[in-house]
């Protein structure tokens, strides 16, 4: 009866020394072309999500440093500026005796009170703070973006797919750590997500001329 033939003695020598010529060993030149696809696909979501985030996270900054200017900020300091006047300057040589009773002693007071209202109104909304959470998620997703724009530059071919994909899982991994340390997007923040890409807010001039 006739000996079974194990597989190895099944390949042709020559065929052997093909298969493992330079070039074959390790991940083939079709296998490099599809991971540096899958690599590019990855870094085309990342990109997109990169882009809504920083826009999202910029416009809701943005607002969030109006309203504590606009609402807070600058009536606070005017109020303020009022009621030390008010406290300190000599009211009788501007007015009548009882107007200057008057402002000193029960308009002060009102003014006091919303002096103190208006700070803890500052407190209790944190407008500033959001604003500089938003701020620094939104330059964050901005370092991201630009590395996802930019990635082919560092790799422009399928020979360098291994080093790419390394460099997508570190992006990947990046990303998820921001998303955890972000502050939650307003819904209206994510609205403007639309308006600010139709503005040109991420294209390039040169992108632009292209097109």
């Amino acid at each position: 009866m006739q000996r079974a033939r194990h597989p190895s003695e099944l390949i042709n020598p020559q065929d052997s020394n093909r298969f493992f010529s330079k070039g074959n060993v390790g991940t083939s030149m079709p296998d490099n072309k599809f991971r540096y696809q899958q690599v590019s696909d990855e870094f085309k979501r990342h990109l997109e999500d990169t882009e809504v985030s920083k826009l999202a996270h910029f416009y809701a900054a943005e607002q969030y440093e109006k309203r504590h200017k606009f609402f807070i900020g600058i009536p606070a300091t005017c109020f303020a500026i009022v009621l030390t006047w008010l406290l300190t300057s000599p009211l009788d040589s501007f007015f009548s005796r009882s107007t200057a009773e008057f402002l000193k002693n029960t308009f002060s007071v009102f003014l006091s009170l919303v002096v103190a209202i208006l700070s803890a109104l500052g407190a209790l909304l944190n407008y500033n703070d959001l604003a500089i959470r938003h701020r620094t998620a939104a330059q964050k997703y901005h370092a991201l973006w630009r590395k996802c724009t930019n990635w082919r530059t560092d790799f422009p071919d399928e020979s360098l797919a291994t080093e790419a994909a390394e460099t997508v899982k570190i992006c990947r991994e990046r990303i998820n750590e921001v998303n955890h340390d972000s502050p939650q997007i307003p819904r209206w923040a994510w609205k403007s997500v639309d308006v600010q890409k139709e503005e040109g807010s991420t294209s390039y001039r040169f992108e632009e001329v292209k097109q």
